[in-house]
């Protein structure tokens, strides 16, 4: 492993992603939320995942320059269509009339549509409660997993987060799939050569494996069986209301040329609004940890790493994209 500071690491991916075909732009919107899904552990969707972006951007599966079209078609609505492009900077875009719309309505919720996945999920709900909303985003993605006990991939791993401000610290954030694992995490391990738990893939022929390879072949598993399926078939309905690509039908986001076009959903709440709510809020996560014992990575993360650990390997790779060497 390798110690390096956020900025070094930013750099890199900026300039990765600019010779891989990004604009100065979405490289610096996708580097930003790359080096700080490093910074607070979620590593699967951190560098790891960058490298599906540069792949995306080389092959067209992302478009270049492309420009978020944003719309506010109901007071509490606002609908934002991606272009094909990062969904993280049509998020950036939309944040302005999402806000303005959260304080005008006291609720109110973003679609993003027609996007390459959405990386880390925690970085859109994180970024709304920074600025005093309570938040709740889901998001859909290439068909990846089971449903149902269906030998096929029906639905993506389907994300969810949540969020609350925290006066002076970072928000608290959980940030999980609806699958037993991320994607990345078996492409990881086949990689390596190591096996996955039981209960996490099948194989082609639908059988339990605990070979990643074969899990490649096959899909997913959703994390506790048929009610992990309900939330991710609830994840599904949201993120895709307003025109996204349904999971089984979204093109891959690792292979090909057409973009996945998947949707992103996220709801904003003026807690404000209720006198004490916030301040009661952040009380009773304290209450959780200190009277409680309750241990959760969340309750326990208020600033962000100051340095990140990266695989030797992976900052390899990186440096070398940025060199211009894929």
């Amino acid at each position: 492993m390798t110690t390096i500071g956020p900025g070094d690491l930013d750099a890199l991916c900026r300039e990765a992603l600019r010779l891989a075909g990004a604009g100065e732009r979405e490289a610096a919107v996708l580097a930003e939320a790359t080096v700080e899904a490093e910074r607070v552990g979620n590593q699967a969707v951190g560098v790891a995942h960058l490298f599906d972006y540069l792949d995306g951007y080389r092959h067209g599966r992302i478009a270049t320059g492309a420009r978020p079209v944003i719309r506010r078609p109901a007071a509490g609505i606002v609908d934002a269509d991606a272009a094909e492009g990062l969904a993280q900077t049509a998020f950036v875009d939309a944040s302005d009339t999402l806000q303005q719309a959260i304080v005008e309505v006291g609720v109110a919720a973003l679609w993003i549509r027609r996007s390459f996945t959405c990386g880390e999920l925690g970085f859109y709900a994180r970024r709304l409660a920074q600025h005093g909303f309570v938040s709740v985003a889901m998001a859909n993605s290439p068909a990846l997993m089971s449903l149902g006990g269906s030998p096929n991939r029906i639905l993506g791993t389907n994300p969810l987060a949540f969020a609350v401000p925290r006066p002076g610290v970072l928000p608290f954030v959980v940030d999980q799939a609806s699958a037993s694992t991320a994607f990345v995490t078996i492409r990881r391990a086949a990689e390596r050569g190591a096996s996955i738990p039981a209960g996490w893939a099948i194989d082609a022929d639908g059988e339990p494996t605990q070979d990643p390879a074969r899990a490649l072949d096959g899909a997913l598993l959703p994390f506790g069986g048929h009610r992990g399926g309900n939330l991710a078939l609830l994840i599904e309905i949201l993120s895709t209301l307003s025109g996204a690509s349904f999971s089984s039908d979204a093109p891959p986001f690792e292979r090909g040329n057409a973009n996945p076009g998947i949707g992103v959903f996220l709801l904003g709440i003026a807690a404000d609004i209720f006198a004490g709510s916030l301040p009661r809020l952040t009380q009773q996560l304290r209450v959780l940890g200190e009277q409680h014992d309750v241990r959760l990575p969340a309750l326990d993360l208020t600033v962000l790493a100051a340095t990140i650990e990266l695989d030797d390997d992976l900052l390899a790779r990186l440096a070398a994209a940025a060199t211009g060497r894929p």
